[in-house]
């Protein structure tokens, strides 16, 4: 009997084929978004000239490294990235504190209103920090918070997100760990560290770096906060840096690429952890 190898090498072929796609459109996407950054890289050695000359290569002919110390003695960035990391670092781990110890009471406690408490938890994932503009910034002001690192953090410490995440987590472990621990006389606090708090470890990682990334581009909320530049973060002292500079766009550049250069660290150094956590529970 006669056996034919087509199908096989045809089905091979076309397997072939739609990696060859999908890494095609992957490229693609991968050259979309980072063209921007490289763009941004670029002109920021360049002269002016060189960026507004739609001639000119896309590389700097005679790079201008002096543009970045330039766009940092103009304006306090030393002083802006450390109300930033202030900012970041402080609220990140309040929020990561605070999810945690919610998502585990919602997920491992019963008690009267829980439910209800958590759907009024969710509501703040809900609205829209715009339409609570006017009584943050008028509750700062009574508390004389504006223009303080306090009024900057404490409002900035709940996190609904980290709670319903935490959550969502907690309702997935077994409960037979918390058994088995009360058995051997551990407490609920003993039983939160020891048991639990490890397993968590990479939605922990994961959720810190995101919040930690939003909170250092978070804009709205500094700018009704903070009214003085010793007090600004980085994204209001760029916005206030190319007010200045608004046809120096070379150093606008440059002053852009100082202020994503953590971000840009951060997200590559930990994108395994990102990674890990979003698809924790996608593998059971």
């Amino acid at each position: 009997m006669r056996v034919s190898t087509a199908p096989a090498g045809g089905g091979a072929a076309g397997l072939l084929a739609r990696r060859a796609t999908v890494y095609a459109l992957l490229g693609l996407a991968v050259l979309i978004v980072l063209f921007p950054l490289v763009w941004m890289a670029l002109s920021a050695l360049k002269t002016d000239g060189q960026i507004i000359n739609p001639a000119a290569p896309l590389w700097p002919v005679d790079p201008q490294w002096s543009n970045i110390p330039r766009a940092l003695g103009q304006a306090p960035f030393a002083r802006w990235y450390l109300n930033t990391a202030i900012f970041g670092v402080a609220a990140t781990a309040g929020q990561l504190a605070s999810g945690l110890l919610a998502g585990y009471a919602f997920a491992r406690f019963s008690f009267p209103g829980r439910r209800i408490l958590f759907l009024l938890t969710l509501s703040g994932l809900m609205v829209p920090f715009s339409a609570i503009i006017v009584p943050v910034s008028e509750l700062l002001g009574r508390l004389h918070w504006l223009n303080t690192y306090q009024g900057l953090i404490v409002p900035n410490i709940a996190s609904a997100l980290g709670a319903f995440l935490f959550r969502q987590f907690f309702l997935g472990t077994p409960a037979e760990l918390a058994e088995a621990a009360r058995i051997d006389g551990a407490s609920e606090s003993r039983i939160f560290r020891s048991v639990y708090l490890p397993l968590a470890r990479p939605v922990v990682a994961a959720l810190a770096i995101i919040l930690f990334l939003q909170n250092w581009n978070n804009f709205l909320f500094p700018l009704i906060v903070v009214n003085t530049t010793d007090m600004e973060v980085l994204s209001q002292g760029l916005t206030v840096f190319q007010s200045q500079f608004t046809t120096q766009y070379n150093l606008i550049m440059a002053a852009s690429l100082i202020t994503i250069v953590p971000v840009l660290v951060v997200a590559v150094a930990a994108q395994r952890h990102i990674i890990e956590g979003i698809t924790l529970g996608a593998l059971d």
